[in-house]
């Protein structure tokens, strides 16, 4: 998996703490990164009805509160109908291991996604907005 999860999860977390208005070059700062890269993302925030803007205005604003988002719903933004792991299609029909890897590997990765999605619903961006003073508050 990339990094585009992890960098839709500070964007947001960045966008709700900010008290001021927020743009993609303040985001790649923050991020490390490219303001290009941060657009490509926020694009697929923005799809998801997530994030808003408007053209010819500066800032980038939630449109959802942090307490509403739970982290299934941006991993679904940033990963519309992506399988978590793949199973190669290459298997020797004649070998006894490449003749059943996928039918024993299927439920095994579908059961290890759906674990995964079950976890993130269950947090909400303002649960990850606290985890992050908490490890501030560590430091």
């Amino acid at each position: 998996m990339d990094t585009k999860y992890a960098i839709a999860l500070h964007i947001l977390a960045y966008i709700a703490e900010s008290e001021d208005e927020v743009t993609s070059e303040m985001l790649a700062i923050s991020v490390g990164t490219n303001a290009s890269h941060i657009r490509k993302i926020i694009t697929l925030l923005k799809d998801a009805n997530i994030l808003e803007s408007q053209q010819g205005k500066i800032g980038i604003k939630l449109k959802v509160k942090p307490e509403d988002l739970s982290l299934d719903k941006v991993y679904n933004a940033v990963y519309p109908k992506k399988e978590l792991l793949h199973i190669h299609d290459t298997g020797n029909p004649e070998c006894p291991v490449g003749a059943h890897i996928q039918q024993v590997l299927i439920p095994f990765f579908e059961d290890s996604q759906n674990r995964l999605i079950q976890g993130l619903q269950g947090k909400t961006l303002q649960a990850l907005i606290q985890d992050l003073y908490q490890s501030a508050k560590e430091k």
